[in-house]
């Protein structure tokens, strides 16, 4: 049989699993901030709305490719300093035929 003091731990371990399974799944949900008493409603600014850039921001081409990063090492030439030399491309050397 199981000893009473057991039964409490037990008892309690399952408890607290369960506070940290519902704390856990309540801090990932987005819709408590609706249940919040003391959050400040935000109130818009009087007047009228205008755009800021109607025919959009200048100087950005939409259309175009966005650049690629300073470190990125995509579509640039190899350095031809650090190049392998011509004869050493990655194959093996022709064998020459043993000597008779």
């Amino acid at each position: 049989m199981v000893s009473t003091s057991s039964r409490q731990l037990l008892r309690r371990l399952l408890l607290v699993a369960l506070v940290g399974c519902t704390a856990l799944t309540v801090a990932g949900c987005e819709s408590l901030d609706k249940l919040n008493p003391f959050a400040e409603k935000e109130k818009k600014l009087p007047g009228t709305r205008v755009p800021v850039f109607p025919e959009g921001v200048p100087g950005v081409d939409y259309n175009a490719a966005p650049p690629q990063p300073a470190n990125s090492a995509y579509g640039l030439a190899p350095d031809p300093s650090t190049a392998p030399p011509a004869g050493a491309q990655g194959t093996a050397p022709a064998a020459s035929p043993p000597p008779e």
